[in-house]
């Protein structure tokens, strides 16, 4: 059974990743070379997260659209220069995304969770 910080660090950071560089390309017209810069990762990676060849979950982002919120939040963040830090970056979604119910019913369900003392709604039960 894998803890649900696994599926976060597998699945939802990947996709939020994906998300971010879209919005830069897109909304931005952002270089890759500028994305790569900009998140540390290097330009492959962000040209593998545009083309959705790396972490893209597409049903994690129908089920979660507050992942594209987020996206476009925080892409406009790291344009203006008020977002510098990765860390930051990824932190912030994590901790809400252990907060919300949707998210924490749904790994309940999926790996059979009695109790998890990291995510709140699935230690209700």
């Amino acid at each position: 059974m894998k803890p649900p910080c696994e599926v976060i660090v597998g699945k939802v950071l990947p996709s939020i990743r994906s998300a971010i560089v879209k919005v830069l390309i897109e909304d931005y017209h952002m270089k890759q070379q500028e994305i790569s810069n900009i998140l540390g990762i290097s330009q492959s990676a962000v040209s593998q997260y545009y083309t959705s060849t790396r972490a893209a979950d597409k049903e994690l982002l129908k089920t979660f659209p507050e992942i594209t919120k987020y996206a476009k939040e925080t892409a406009k963040k790291l344009v203006s220069g008020e977002l510098e830090s990765e860390q930051i970056l990824l932190c912030e979604p994590c901790q809400k995304i252990r907060q919300d119910q949707k998210f924490t019913k749904t790994l309940k369900e999926f790996f059979q969770l009695k109790k998890c003392k990291i995510c709140p709604v699935v230690s209700e039960d």
